[in-house]
C-alpha cells in the first residue's frame, strides 16, 4: 500500500464520491483510472464503460445514445431482440431495420447502431432516450443503480457529473 498527499479540497471531493458510490476512495480512484480495484467483488461492466474514455469521449447524446445501445445490443444480443419483437407497434425506438423505423414514421431520424443488425431513432429529446434505455436495461435485467447510472449519463453536457457512482459493483 502506497501513500499520497492530497489538498483537503481533493480529499473532500474524493471522500464525497466515495460516499455517493458506497465505495472506497480506492475503489473510486482505480475506476476513474480503469485500474481494477483492490476489491474482491467485479466493477459493474456496463458501469465501466460509461466512465471509460470511448464513452466519455463521444461529442453528443445521440453518439453516447449509440454507443450505449452498441455495448449492451453486443451483450445481450438475444434480449435485444426480444425488447425490439416487443414493442408496441406505435412507439417504436429500435427496430431491426431502418425501414421498419420509417414505416412508422417518415420523419424519424434512423442510424444503425454499430457492430449489429439494429436500428435506433436518433430524433428523441435527452429524456426520452434516458426513459427508453431504462426499460431497455431493466428488461434485460440490470439493477436499478446501474438503470439511474447508466441513463443519468445521457446528455450530460459535464463528464465528471457522469463519473459519479463509478464503483458500482456487483
Amino acid at each position: 500500500m502506497k501513500h499520497i498527499e492530497l489538498s483537503d479540497a481533493v480529499y473532500a471531493a474524493l471522500q464525497r464520491l466515495a460516499a455517493d458510490a458506497h465505495a472506497t476512495p480506492d475503489e473510486v480512484l482505480a475506476s476513474l483510472l480503469s485500474v481494477p480495484a483492490a476489491s474482491s467483488e467485479a466493477a459493474e461492466p456496463l458501469a465501466a464503460f460509461v466512465v471509460g474514455a470511448d464513452f466519455q469521449n463521444a461529442s453528443s447524446s445521440d453518439d453516447k445514445y449509440l454507443a450505449l445501445l452498441g455495448w449492451v445490443a453486443a451483450r445481450h444480443a438475444e434480449e435485444f431482440g426480444e425488447f425490439i419483437r416487443g414493442q408496441s407497434r406505435g412507439r417504436r425506438y429500435l427496430s431491426m431495420s431502418r425501414e421498419e423505423i420509417l414505416e412508422i414514421c417518415r420523419g424519424h431520424r434512423a442510424h444503425q447502431i454499430d457492430g449489429t443488425q439494429f436500428w435506433a431513432v436518433l430524433n428523441l429529446d435527452a429524456a426520452t432516450k434516458r426513459r427508453f434505455l431504462g426499460r431497455l436495461l431493466e428488461f434485460i435485467g440490470y439493477r436499478d443503480a446501474v438503470v439511474d447510472f447508466v441513463c443519468g449519463a445521457i446528455g450530460l453536457k459535464n463528464a465528471a457529473r457522469a463519473m459519479r457512482f463509478t464503483a458500482l459493483v456487483a
